[in-house]
């Protein structure tokens, strides 16, 4: 196979698709001579943002010889620009020349549909802004041909890759005095041998220091002890790589960058804030109970009083009845001749293995695979509970909307409405306006959300929930499952209804079952906020059958403070809800609605 020249064979490429192969001998069977060649430092695994600088995070760096010729690696340094240095790893490794077959690997994988190759960011030869959508003959054999050639690559060891773990003292980097908005170069540089003399290879990242989350306008409306935590609801880890992984995973043929243990990632979501993380490993990924067991050790070990793992899985879960709409997932598995096209679901706080699919190539469409009503069941009886991942997603959406069943019957318990691995951080109309379909038509579910990250802890519209008394792995459960929550990038928002006498309230995610509704009844709907832009705020009351109406609009909020309403309640089952977003859309929050059934 000869080097794709990049400049050159993007519209062809993108016109036809990509076909490349050739093969990956692996390092054992090679006679390893050094010669001149060249490295790339790939960034795949660097955190763009933090929030606290005073600690120490894991990161790392993918190592790969594009050449013709074997290396020696001599070490990474980790500096800043002038020349502190932050961490060394010294090696005593070799990285085999492949003439550009993964950099091509890489390539095709940009011009793919990025909802399915998870490459909406950390791009690097073909910017999102200038993709193209291939056709989907094109798309087939260019993802035929990415899948063919990551099997050679796991068969082979990858001797070409390696991914290089270190250690970046925060406070090192940005200063004792480090300020929201500052922005820290860090200089990461390899250093190897081609056998005559030693070179290297630099690239500069930028890491920005975020502003906290808003905090509440009041001290607290809870009852008794307790506190807003914040965290992550979908994160993937190293078990979902199909090569370099802990165990690796065939099925995984799209993640070939390099992950991070539980253990590592613990830290960084500290970095970014955060006080808990579900570890969503794909359930085809975890195939034996031994498998999941050691996610339930790994649940209790990170787990203290002041952040919580919850163990957990996503589940692929078959598509039954009727469908509304397809995704690019069903070309997927039909090319691995799957039984079933499929959906994801979260599974949290579970504590046995919950099973879909099957970790070879193009085998996470496979038996064993079950549906949303007997995945949510068996969460359920362990005490946990199920959202529906992605749904109006591009690849891996939820089509059987027909047979879905919320917590009016006791089933699943919410919707993933903000995606942060889906492009902008900025909540999905798409995937939101998905979730107000499925509550027009009766089925009560709660907004939550993921980064859905599959290498580093990133900045997106996290949960932000109301944890009664001390936090645990059940508090925390219990408050997310109560709905006491909201989802934001930074601003505080909360929302409840009392009716005008004060003789009824309901908090952020209460739900009340009634018998009837009587005409008339007048609720006085209160929000608070607290946001550092000028910001507006929207109220919306929704009614099953009839969709969602503004009852409230206007803009100019900065800071902390509250809003009241009164409205006369329909007498058909109704939700409240309110956003918050500034002008550009870019700092954004939205609450758990309070709901009204009527049975």
């Amino acid at each position: 196979m000869r080097n794709i020249a990049l400049p050159f064979i993007l519209v062809a490429a993108l016109g036809a698709g990509i076909a490349f192969q050739q093969d990956v001998v692996a390092s054992d069977s090679l006679e390893l001579t050094l010669g001149e060649s060249k490295l790339v430092i790939y960034p795949y695994g660097l955190m763009e943002s933090v929030r606290n600088t005073d600690g120490v995070v894991p990161m790392q760096v993918q190592l790969y010889n594009p050449g013709e010729n074997t290396v020696a690696l001599e070490s990474l340094t980790v500096q800043t620009p002038e020349g502190q240095v932050l961490d060394v790893v010294i090696f005593d490794e070799v990285l085999v020349g492949d003439q550009g077959f993964v950099q091509d690997l890489y390539l095709a994988l940009e011009m793919v549909d990025p909802d399915i190759s998870h490459r909406h960011t950390k791009r690097q030869y073909i910017p999102l802004e200038d993709w193209k959508a291939l056709s989907p003959e094109a798309e087939a054999r260019t993802i035929s041909t990415i899948i063919e050639n990551v099997r050679e690559l796991q068969a082979a060891g990858s001797p070409q890759l390696t991914n290089v773990l270190f250690e970046l003292d925060l406070n090192a980097l940005f200063g004792a005095n480090s300020q929201t908005g500052d922005v820290a170069p860090v200089q990461i540089i390899a250093q190897w041998n081609g056998g005559a003399h030693s070179s290297s290879v630099a690239i500069t990242h930028h890491i920005t220091k975020l502003s906290p989350y808003m905090s509440p306008p009041y001290a607290s409306r809870g009852t008794g002890t307790g506190a807003w935590v914040t965290g992550d609801l979908h994160v993937h880890n190293c078990r979902d790589e199909a090569i370099g992984g802990c165990d690796s995973c065939s099925a995984e043929s799209f993640n070939i960058s390099g992950a991070f243990s539980n253990a590592d990632l613990k830290p960084q979501f500290q970095a970014l804030g955060m006080d808990f993380f579900s570890s969503t490993t794909h359930s085809y990924c975890i195939n034996s109970t031994s498998e999941f067991n050691a996610v339930l050790t790994e649940s209790q070990s990170l787990s203290d009083n002041t952040f919580v793992m919850l163990a957990s899985t996503e589940i692929s879960g078959a598509e039954q009845g009727p469908q509304s709409g397809s995704d690019s997932a069903d070309l997927l598995c039909s090319l691995g001749w799957g039984a079933h096209d499929v959906h994801h679901m979260g599974a949290h706080n579970i504590s046995s293995r919950k099973p879909g699919g099957q970790d070879g190539f193009l085998d996470f469409c496979d038996n064993p695979m079950f549906g949303q009503k007997s995945n949510s069941i068996a969460v359920r009886g362990e005490g946990g509970f199920t959202s529906i991942n992605h749904p109006n997603s591009g690849s891996w959406g939820f089509n059987s909307v027909q047979d879905i069943a919320g917590q009016e019957r006791n089933r699943t318990w919410g919707v993933e409405v903000w995606n942060g691995s889906e492009g902008a951080n900025q909540w999905q109309v798409y995937q939101r306006d998905w979730w107000i379909d499925r509550l027009t038509e009766g089925k009560l579910l709660y907004p939550y959300s993921g980064s859905d990250t599959h290498d580093t802890a990133v900045d997106f519209g996290a949960i932000h929930t109301y944890v009664q008394g001390a936090l645990t792995h059940q508090s925390l459960t219990d408050a997310l499952k109560a709905g006491r929550s909201y989802i934001s990038n930074g601003p505080f928002l909360e929302l409840g209804i009392e009716t005008v006498n004060g003789a009824r309230t309901l908090p952020m995610g209460g739900t009340a079952f009634v018998q009837r509704i009587p005409n008339n009844i007048q609720i006085n709907i209160n929000v608070d906020y607290n946001c550092t832009y000028s910001s507006e705020i929207t109220i919306y009351r929704g009614t099953v059958g009839g969709g969602e109406v503004e009852v409230f609009r206007q803009s100019g909020y900065t800071g902390g403070g509250s809003v009241q309403i009164t409205d006369t309640v329909p007498t058909s089952s109704f939700w409240y809800r309110a956003d918050i977003h500034n002008a550009p859309w870019t700092v954004n929050a939205m609450t758990t609605p309070v709901y009204v059934w009527s049975r």
